[in-house]
């Protein structure tokens, strides 16, 4: 099924840099750029979320978080944006969601969550789908899960319009071997259909 659009009509991707603060509030959560004075609120998260799990020897996980908000921005293919998704009321960091782009061309990009088990993810996706697709411009935003992931992140994806497209076999490599990953995906034109509905 062909629904593109050609390349002239298209406006110009975007770009979000370092220097743009983003702050976007859905309540009772705000998704916000990471500012060095989060780090000790990102340790508290990082040892809550990493307790019981395996990691390669030598991985320094305090440094590559600070190296990934120094670089954090959607101008270039593999370019990452970092966003931290905190709780208005006291503050706590809740996630760290991260959109890479993977093709400027083609508009595309995929959402990565550290935290699948918070209370609010469906707020940070109500603040976050916007902003990619009106105010970035991005035309696909995808998911990467494992097939049987029932976590209220993966059900917030489905709820806002994020649909199964496969399955991707062995796609994944961690402490245990490779792991399939199923592929969910919404595009813009999806997107703003659900909202007409919901509207």
């Amino acid at each position: 099924m062909n629904n593109s659009v050609p390349n002239s009509h298209l406006a110009p991707l975007r770009p979000v840099l370092r220097r743009h603060l983003l702050q976007l509030q859905a309540a009772p959560i705000t998704l916000r750029s990471f500012q060095r004075t989060d780090l000790p609120r990102w340790r508290i998260f990082d040892d809550r979320r990493q307790r019981g799990q395996r990691h390669p020897p030598g991985v320094d996980e305090e440094a590559r978080f600070l190296a990934s908000i120094h670089r954090s921005r959607l101008q270039q293919d593999n370019d990452q944006l970092v966003l931290g998704v905190f709780d208005d009321t006291q503050g706590a960091l809740l996630d760290q969601l991260q959109v890479r782009l993977q093709s400027q061309h083609s508009r595309c990009a995929e959402l990565q969550s550290l935290q699948h088990q918070h209370a609010y993810p469906q707020a940070a996706l109500q603040a976050l789908c916007p902003f990619l697709f009106e105010d970035v411009g991005l035309h696909r935003v995808f998911v990467l899960l494992p097939p049987a992931c029932t976590t209220p992140f993966a059900q917030a994806l489905q709820n806002l319009g994020f649909t199964r497209e496969g399955v991707l076999r062995d796609h994944h490599l961690d402490a245990e071997g490779w792991q399939d990953r199923q592929l969910l995906a919404l595009t813009a034109p999806v997107w703003r259909n659900c909202q007409q509905r919901i509207g």
